[in-house]
């Protein structure tokens, strides 16, 4: 009775701080219904942009508004740009941030970047301008990484731009092709450039010294905070370096409001406050929607308990094989993070070279998932039989434990969850996002298909997890709804992601504290995603716990975060 009464209020609770915060990230997002918010699709010949609008609702032909296209990074998406999105329209711009060919709802590949090296920005600029509540002859540009390459191939090609920002890309051997021109201290006009300090991809002593000189019309080391030249005459230009990492440039506070302040200046005389008092409200949304995304994890894995009692397979009744752990917990965590760190940089190089799954990075993931899972599978196959305590076996567990009945109500679990994250979707413009989305709508029947393949890679990856951390590591057997439990289980995510975090301080500790990077450049650049792969494999192991110690088996998990990630790979990774 008491453990019904626990899982009622656990589950209303959810419930209520899942439609709060859902409804708050809303509110937020539309400034409190001051600004209309709406997901466009551009359709230029044959390419399909897909855009988040975000406009002032006084905006109109007879008030026409300055505009702003915002292109986000490699991997990344438009909704990555909407906080810079939603504090300019907030003050009085029309903000357009799109999704970049190959990437989110919009069609076609990365590679596509020979026929338009603008990835479509050029396209988002025609269609803006076309509408009858924006200023054509005030438009501006904001380009993160990939989409700072992007903006100035658009520059290039179109000289009405009056402002433009690179976001830690645009510049330097990236940006040598003749596509991209050539800078000068005149053109573009207004350029803001802004580099993280702690961006592995950049030189900023080579930057200052060198690369940015002619840009900024400076004869020697151009000065990060800096104002060079003026607004006016559209030669003002600007470095500013922000303590920050690549991947959270877009979403650090100083590059907002420099970005902010940076279009005020150029498309209104009128006075603002400065830049580091300004009301930036993105931050909390952004906070919401992390909340939103943890009660609905919660609500999930609450649903597959409520569905196991309904279906009559009583969850309490479940026997579990090991009673002690077989190498000893940690031992068993530190072996299973050998396997995975090994195998991560020679996967990531193979995935290059074998471009199956067809997604930048997700063919990289994917063989890293299937050969971790099978190194790993190989290795018990050899090691259970020289330790008489494995009261199990490998081939009676992959063959005896599977049971459809569970499988059916995964499967039930997964279509409940896409359903939910689309109705989200269509119903506020808001998605589940760590930084970047990682729960979204299906948006094209190519990125269905993409699923589809990406399941069987991290079926096995899954499965032999499910092995080293739940089974090998041994699960007492207290109730699951109990604090010992629970501790139990934020171990096994600590160790988890404890290698994940190791590694992200050893690549960044020396940075900070003396200025050294010891994975420099390529290398640097594959562990920036460390942080975005560490929350998500704490949420995958949280999940495959709670279905293990729910169902007495490593399937259950194993298929459930197998149809999750894929789900996260196939609509995050660009074509």
């Amino acid at each position: 009775m008491k453990s019904t009464r626990w899982r009622l209020i656990v589950t209303v609770a959810s419930v209520a701080i899942f439609i709060l915060s859902l409804f708050f990230s809303f509110a937020l997002n539309s400034n409190f219904s001051s600004l209309e918010v709406k997901t466009v699709s551009i359709v230029d010949g044959g390419v399909k942009i897909s855009g988040l609008l975000y406009c002032p609702d006084y905006a109109s032909a007879w008030n026409p508004r300055p505009t702003i296209v915002l292109a986000h990074g490699i991997g990344g998406s438009k909704e990555m740009m909407s906080g810079i999105g939603l504090e300019l329209s907030k003050r009085g711009f029309v903000a357009l941030c799109i999704d970049l060919l190959g990437h989110g709802g919009s069609s076609g590949s990365v590679r596509e970047g020979a026929n338009d090296p603008s990835l479509g920005v050029l396209s988002a600029l025609k269609y803006i301008r076309s509408q009858p509540f924006v200023n054509p002859s005030a438009v501006g540009l904001v380009g993160h990484s990939l989409g700072a390459g992007a903006i100035r191939a658009a520059f290039v090609s179109d000289s009405e731009i009056d402002a433009s920002v690179l976001i830690a890309g645009g510049i330097g051997d990236v940006a040598a092709d003749s596509s991209y021109g050539v800078l000068n201290s005149t053109f573009p006009k207004n350029l803001l450039v802004i580099i993280g300090k702690y961006d592995v991809l950049f030189n900023l002593t080579e930057l200052t010294n060198n690369e940015l000189l002619s840009p900024f019309g400076a004869k020697e080391e151009v000065i990060p905070g800096l104002l060079y030249g003026s607004f006016s005459s559209g030669t003002a230009r600007k470095l500013v370096v922000p303590l920050t990492t690549h991947l959270f440039e877009p979403v650090d506070p100083v590059v907002v409001s420099e970005i902010v302040w940076w279009m005020q200046e150029t498309f209104t005389s009128e006075v603002f406050v400065s830049r580091t008092n300004l009301d930036l409200t993105y931050f909390q949304r952004d906070i919401a929607v992390l909340v939103s995304l943890a009660s609905f994890l919660i609500i999930v894995l609450l649903a597959f308990d409520h569905l196991l009692r309904k279906s009559g397979l009583n969850p309490e009744k479940v026997a579990f094989k090991v009673e002690h752990a077989v190498f000893g917990k940690w031992k068993t965590f530190m072996i299973w993070a050998v396997i995975e760190l090994t195998l991560l940089l020679p996967m990531f190089y193979a995935g290059y070279i074998i471009s199956f799954p067809p997604l930048v990075f997700g063919a990289s993931i994917a063989w890293w998932a299937l050969s971790v899972g099978t190194i790993g599978l190989i290795l018990l196959a050899k090691l259970l039989p020289r330790f008489p305590r494995a009261k199990f076996k490998l081939k009676s567990i992959f063959q005896k434990r599977f049971d459809w009945k569970y499988m059916a109500l995964v499967l039930c679990l997964f279509v409940f969850m896409v359903a939910v994250v689309t109705l989200s979707e269509l119903t506020f413009n808001i998605n589940f996002r760590i930084v970047t989305p990682v729960l979204r709508s299906f948006t094209s029947t190519s990125r269905v298909f993409a699923f589809s393949e990406f399941f069987p890679f991290f079926l096995a990856y899954f499965f032999a997890e499910g092995m080293y951390l739940h089974e090998l590591a041994g699960m007492s057997q207290e109730n699951i709804e109990s604090l010992s439990s629970f501790l139990n289980c934020g171990k096994v995510a600590f160790g988890k992601v404890l290698p994940f975090i190791t590694v992200l301080c050893v690549h960044y500790l020396p940075a900070v504290l003396f200025g050294i990077w010891l994975f420099p450049r390529f290398v640097g650049f594959i562990l920036e995603f460390f942080w975005l792969i560490t929350p998500i494999f704490f949420i995958t192991t949280v999940c495959s716990w709670w279905f293990y110690r729910k169902t007495g088996n490593v399937w259950t998990g194993a298929v459930f975060n197998s149809l999750l990630i894929g789900w996260v790979a196939s609509t995050v990774f660009p074509f």
